[in-house]
């Protein structure tokens, strides 16, 4: 199912599982995992992306191998709280998704998280060369965070 309102979310899904957090790119994504308590969001891989069936296949695959009860997905509203272009992509992708494996899926707003993933790395000294490898699956963990670290209000 997919949620767009956190407290539906956290109502009506198993938040003692794990989680995978997504950030979603033309290209490729970035892949989080939270730690079995969910305290964490751990940066996992980044993925290029081949075709949006094996893409999917990839995604199950991390989910099921990682007994995760649920994906995050970054949702890319504008600053001025609007849609944008990507956002319609994500909604596709995430729905073809659900279609195919019942999964639960939660869209949360990334804005600024590319940012701070790549401040992130130029604070810790990363090359941008390096940088622009692992900015995704920091911005994937930093989106799973902002989720477990609001989960944590909720319990």
């Amino acid at each position: 199912m997919l949620y767009r309102n956190i407290e539906d979310f956290f109502l009506n899904v198993d938040t003692s599982k794990k989680m995978v957090g997504i950030d979603f790119g033309e290209r490729k994504f970035g892949i989080a995992l939270s730690d079995a308590t969910n305290l964490i969001a751990i940066p996992y891989i980044v993925y290029e992306r081949c075709n949006t069936r094996k893409d999917i296949g990839v995604l199950y695959n991390i989910f099921s191998s990682n007994n995760a009860g649920s994906f995050i997905v970054g949702f890319p509203i504008q600053l001025n709280g609007q849609e944008s272009v990507m956002c319609e992509k994500v909604l596709s992708f995430v729905n073809k998704i659900i279609k195919k494996y019942k999964v639960n899926i939660y869209l949360h707003d990334e804005r600024y998280t590319t940012a701070m993933a790549t401040r992130i790395a130029k604070e810790a000294k990363i090359c941008r060369k390096k940088s622009q490898k692992i900015d995704d699956k920091v911005s994937a963990a930093l989106i799973l965070q902002q989720v477990l670290d609001i989960m944590k209000l909720y319990q």
